[in-house]
């Protein structure tokens, strides 16, 4: 990790807001970011949160294997962490100052939360107590605004609306993000009863075309840490299985990278030690041939990428693995089943509740930020950014981003 950038002029010490009495510390070497993980893992746990992308382990194992320290793309540390007047961490927006160039005049500098991929790091916001968010998201306010000289545009990605309260002057690029959470029964069979027809049939279909062709399955749990260490490269070889297949949604490789993998398998592992992380798999015939990554948290499990064989289409396997993790669930007595990002069919059709994020840009008050990010993003539209990522020289292109010379990349949805 890189120590304290002095040219950044962000102290490390705590500086005061004018909301409510809160305090806000910078972190930005490693020693600080260590320290601060029992006082996260504290956080996280009072604020009810089923993201395991706001753990500490996500964060830590990301800076680790996917940020950028090169003259094209320089990633440092910022976590903010807000505190009340009696000093105790009511909220932290684990932040990183991003420059790209790391050099020269033309250097654009943005603030965004650490997980600054395409798709690996789904829904990246502040962490706080429901009850505090008002509160964090002034201070996070007040703070931007004495440090704006540092900073061009702040991404604030996959947050609550309750940020639009607190800003002065509206985000620019406003977008709606959608997750979907389907509420559990008591029972399999109650949770059932009340899906739609089209899902009922998809069921039958999975199941029954199995049992025709004399093909019997077994669900797998892999929840001890070494069993998800030897269990992941079959998830990467079945991800990339999926992801090039012809004919249906495109579905990048995420986990392309020889980084990307060594991330999930880090993070994974870390995360199974406290039994957050668990790898779902379908077996038929001994063989396995679906599979889905998943993170059990606050009495709720979150479905992350998935992974299956093609030449199994016609069963539906990914269906059944499906349906099999959500009875997985209810057997747990778990409340809900997190279907990740993304409004697409596999999701919706399970009549789960539609959750709602805000995205979007907060510029810095100085005209030559305003321009910076008004030609980046005519750069965008025009293509000029894929076409130089596809011939630039890997120390320029951020490495948690999928073939993106060759695939498009749908945000952060997921399809089977």
């Amino acid at each position: 990790m890189p120590a304290n950038d002095a040219r950044a002029g962000i102290p490390r010490e705590t500086c005061g807001t004018d909301a409510g009495n809160s305090s806000i510390q910078v972190i930005t070497t490693a020693a600080e970011f260590h320290a601060l993980a029992p006082q996260w893992h504290a956080l996280v746990q009072a604020s009810g949160t089923n993201l395991p992308f706001q753990t500490w382990e996500w964060s830590s194992s990301w800076w680790k294997y996917l940020r950028e320290d090169g003259p094209g793309v320089r990633d440092l540390l910022r976590v903010c962490v807000v505190r009340n007047v009696a000093g105790k961490v009511i909220g932290i927006a684990p932040l990183m100052l991003t420059e790209r160039p790391s050099f020269g005049p033309l250097r654009l500098r943005i603030l965004q939360f650490i997980g600054a991929d395409p798709n690996i790091t789904e829904l990246k916001s502040l962490i706080c107590h429901p009850d505090d968010m008002g509160e964090c998201y002034a201070a996070m306010q007040t703070h931007l605004a004495r440090t704006s000289a540092e900073w061009d545009w702040m991404d604030w990605d996959g947050s609550e609306a309750g940020l639009l309260d607190t800003l002065s002057k509206p985000l620019r690029d406003v977008q709606a993000d959608s997750a979907y959470v389907l509420a559990l029964a008591p029972t399999w069979a109650q949770l059932k009863a009340g899906f739609k027809r089209n899902i009922k049939e998809s069921l039958r279909h999975c199941y029954n075309s199995l049992k025709r062709d004399g093909l019997t399955f077994q669900l797998e749990v892999l929840e001890e840490p070494s069993d998800l260490a030897l269990g992941l490269p079959d998830f990467f070889r079945l991800h990339a299985a999926r992801a090039a297949l012809k004919g249906v949604p495109v579905h990048p490789d995420v986990f392309e990278s020889p980084q990307a993998q060594a991330f999930l398998t880090d993070v994974c592992v870390r995360l199974a030690e406290r039994g957050v992380a668990k790898l779902f798999r379908l077996r038929v015939n001994g063989r396995v041939l679906a599979t889905r990554v998943a993170f059990e948290m606050a009495d709720s499990l979150y479905l992350y990428y998935s992974g299956w064989e093609p030449a199994y289409g016609k069963y539906s396997v990914m269906t059944t693995l499906h349906a099999e993790i959500i009875q997985h669930a209810i057997a747990r007595g778990l409340r809900s089943v997190h279907l990740s990002t993304g409004k697409d069919v596999s999701k919706t059709r399970w009549g789960a509740h539609e959750v709602s994020y805000v995205s979007g840009v907060q510029l810095a008050s100085r005209r030559s930020s305003q321009a910076k990010y008004v030609a980046y993003q005519a750069s965008l539209r025009l293509g000029l950014a894929r076409t130089a990522r596809a011939i630039a020289p890997a120390q320029f292109v951020r490495r948690s981003t999928p073939a993106e010379s060759a695939l498009p990349v749908l945000g952060n949805s997921q399809v089977y």
